[in-house]
């Protein structure tokens, strides 16, 4: 549980922490000392997502467990550094560990958002993942948007039974045609958005910010969350800072392949 004096940063962060658990349905989720490791069932870096815990741990000790355990399941990973989390890490530090730098995400928070400037679009409808349709929907959707493999989509999204509290999925349709989703993980006031997105042939109509406010009525009114976290992409920070968000820490994701031990021992591995 989190604090209710904790700092805004840690609110991101913890709810990060806790959403990347629903990619662990058929996987597994490893609490390990200084780091949280998740592991999708499979090969993928992008949903196989390592987390350091706080206080801010020894992190050459915590990235020596990362690569025993991912390489024991014969996976690749990402790693999500939270700046309060791991100041002034040492790019070689990484590298060393065969991580490559992938991108910057900052943490942002918000709280009820402010009156839309124009009405929703009244074509559009946002009905939550509940039975199989809807899952492969949103699976569909998250492979089109984020340009991710769609077996690998379908294996995280597609049974509805992964769709339980703490996380809830929506998708958006346009004449019955899914075209928008978002997901989002609640707990302890805070309601953490995650996958949001809008199909590239129907952007700038409003369907993503009518999505947001769609479940941020939800997380309100049900689930009595009331602060509202993210990471933003560089496509929704526009929309994000025009609903109140504002950053208070910044993620560097660093990705780290798999390699097969012959791999290694042919000169390969060129992080060592």
């Amino acid at each position: 549980m989190v604090p209710p004096d904790a700092p805004a940063y840690s609110l991101i962060e913890a709810n990060h922490r806790l959403a990347s658990r629903f990619y662990a349905y058929s996987g597994q989720a490893d609490l390990l000392p200084g780091a949280l490791a998740i592991y999708c069932g499979t090969d993928s870096s992008a949903f196989n997502m390592a987390s350091l815990t706080p206080p801010a741990p020894h992190l050459p000790t915590v990235l020596n467990q990362l690569t025993v355990h991912y390489d024991r399941l014969r996976a690749g990973s990402s790693l999500w550094l939270c700046q309060q989390l791991a100041p002034q890490t040492d790019p070689a530090l990484l590298f060393q560990f065969r991580y490559r730098f992938q991108q910057t995400a900052p943490g942002l928070l918000a709280g009820p958002f402010p009156a839309p400037r124009q009405a929703a679009p009244t074509e559009l409808t946002v009905q939550p993942v509940q039975q199989a349709h809807e899952a492969v929907a949103f699976a569909h959707l998250v492979s089109v948007i984020f340009q991710v493999a769609f077996p690998l989509c379908h294996r995280i999204y597609a049974d509805p039974a992964a769709w339980r509290p703490p996380t809830y999925g929506w998708v958006a349709y346009r004449a019955g045609e899914p075209v928008g989703c978002a997901m989002v993980t609640a707990a302890d006031g805070i309601a953490g958005f995650y996958s949001v997105g809008v199909l590239p042939a129907y952007q700038g109509r409003g369907y993503g910010e009518t999505v947001m406010r769609h479940v941020a009525r939800f997380a309100a009114t049900r689930l009595n969350c009331h602060q509202l976290v993210l990471q933003s992409t560089t496509a929704g920070r526009k929309l994000y800072h025009r609903l109140g968000f504002r950053e208070f820490t910044t993620f560097t994701i660093y990705h780290r392949a798999y390699l097969a031990p012959e791999e290694q021992d042919n000169g390969n591995d060129f992080g060592v």
